[in-house]
């Protein structure tokens, strides 16, 4: 009987862990698979309009300010559809008997300019792009809407669509100068000068390393093979209520 509630106990726990993994949760984290395709990747982003005021005087300058929230995905994204004005291409502004008031000028998207990467002895087209982490929340402003729209006094819907290509992969290209000073480092590590001691090559180390980590945080550069493309989806915000008087 001893010998019996031994083995059941290891069994118990190993049906108990198993129900844990069955349900998608172990430790209260949800595991998720890559989705297979861009609809199902941004299914739950959402996109938020705001303003800093909703009534303005005509004349007075509307700064528009765009959230994106992801959903449970981390997404490689190209730059310019969500990392500069350029967002904000797909404008679409009503007054309040449905007319659509067109822009005096467009709000242009800059070009993506490709750029070719060394992977396993091959020369990869890529594009510049950034990862939207699951869960976050990334934010771009529009500085001013008169600069393209001009508006006159009465009542607006504002809406913004966005297309978010999504890609598969991924590569990260240094800063020349990070590399340049982790060549330094080399050398100073290989110094046999009987004048530099041991404690000053620490310093100088210890001072270009400090250098490497604040341009890290600066620039982190993330390169989109173009051919990694899974997909695109178009995602529409809130309408933003405007009011010129």
């Amino acid at each position: 009987m001893k010998a019996f509630k031994n083995l059941t106990l290891p069994y118990i726990l190993l049906n108990i862990l198993l129900i844990f993994c069955m349900t998608g949760c172990v430790g209260g984290l949800k595991i998720q698979s890559s989705p297979t395709d861009a609809v199902t990747a941004t299914s739950e982003i959402v996109l938020s309009l705001s303003t800093p005021k909703t009534v303005y005087t005509v004349g007075d300058s509307i700064k528009l300010n765009l959230s994106i929230q992801n959903g449970q995905f981390n997404l490689l994204v190209p730059s310019v559809n969500v990392a500069t004005p350029g967002a904000f291409k797909r404008l679409k502004v009503k007054d309040t008997d449905g007319n659509i008031t067109e822009p005096e000028r467009p709000i242009r998207v800059p070009i993506s300019e490709d750029i070719f990467i060394e992977r396993n002895g091959k020369s990869v087209q890529c594009i510049q792009g950034l990862e939207l982490k699951a869960e976050s929340t990334h934010e771009i402003s529009l500085e001013n809407l008169r600069k393209y729209y001009e508006l006159q006094k009465g009542s607006y819907a504002v809406t913004l669509t966005i297309t978010v290509p999504i890609y598969r992969d991924s590569l990260k290209k240094r800063h020349p100068e990070i590399i340049e000073l982790e060549e330094e480092i080399k050398r100073i590590k290989k110094v046999a000068d009987a004048h530099v001691s041991a404690a000053d090559k620490r310093s100088a180390v210890n001072d270009l390393q400090q250098q490497i980590e604040s341009l890290e945080k600066k620039h982190k550069y993330l390169y989109l093979p173009v051919k990694s493309l899974l997909g695109e989806a178009s995602i529409t915000s809130n309408a933003l209520m405007l009011t010129i008087e």
